[in-house]
């Protein structure tokens, strides 16, 4: 679940930005969040020593006391990871903004379409991060972050690429099956794999492998192209048990 917070010092800007993010996340996404809201910058870096981390902040540039860029300062003395969206009236502080790694730069006042494309801008930055993650495209608009191991394997047919997960649930992704599996074989090499027309399976969650097919372990019989068993078979040893160098 991710963790989104604003800090902004005035009650009508904060009050727009947290009903910004909740459209977001009600319209644009699958992902759940939790959000907080602060409008005192101190308060908010006092939450990070109690609460934990954030994964995305929404943090006001023109503060009294300490300002966003101040805050954003601070932030990155302690090595927080979190995606940083800057908003403020003027594009003055945008040097500075960039300079702290922020991930966008919102001028005040916005509109949707622009804070949607800031959001999904910090969500793309998350899913490239340590754990391997991929950000997708969703079928009727919006995007969905997954971490890699969660996907067990995609279906096409009828030009739609479903996407199956570890807990059940499927998703629709608006990119073509090469596309997803150029992106995939990005993000971790190996892991996943085109048995056939119309499928990319994820080693990780494969049971066997048999000349008429391959078991998921979730029980899905996935059919293998004619005459690829020894090649794939060979494909699937290697991925599991890499020899050293």
């Amino acid at each position: 679940m991710l963790r989104i917070a604003i800090c902004d010092d005035l009650p009508d800007h904060l009050a727009k930005t947290e009903a910004a993010t909740r459209q977001y996340m009600e319209t644009c996404t699958q992902e759940q969040a939790e959000i907080f809201t602060y409008n005192n910058p101190l308060i908010f870096l006092e939450s990070l020593d109690k609460a934990g981390g954030v994964d995305i902040l929404l943090l006001d540039v023109c503060m009294p006391g300490i300002d966003g860029i101040q805050v954003a300062e601070e932030i990155r003395k302690r090595r927080e990871k979190c995606e940083i969206i800057f908003l403020t009236t003027s594009d003055e502080f945008a040097v500075e903004a960039f300079a702290l790694q922020a991930v966008h730069y919102l001028v005040k006042p916005f509109t949707q379409v622009q804070f949607d494309e800031a959001i999904t801008r910090a969500m793309i930055h998350i899913a490239a991060g340590q754990t391997p993650k991929v950000a997708l495209k969703l079928t009727g608009g919006g995007t969905r972050v997954l971490e890699l191991d969660e996907i067990l394997w995609i279906e096409s047919s009828n030009h739609t690429q479903t996407v199956f997960l570890k807990d059940g649930d499927s998703v629709e992704a608006r990119e073509s099956l090469v596309q997803l599996l150029s992106v995939l074989e990005e993000r971790s090499a190996g892991q996943f794999v085109s048995p056939c027309k119309g499928y990319i399976v994820n080693q990780k969650a494969i049971r066997t492998v048999k000349s008429k097919g391959i078991t998921m372990r979730s029980g899905k019989i996935i059919p293998l192209a004619r005459g690829t068993f020894r090649e794939f078979l060979d494909r699937y040893f290697t991925y599991v048990f890499p020899s050293g160098d």
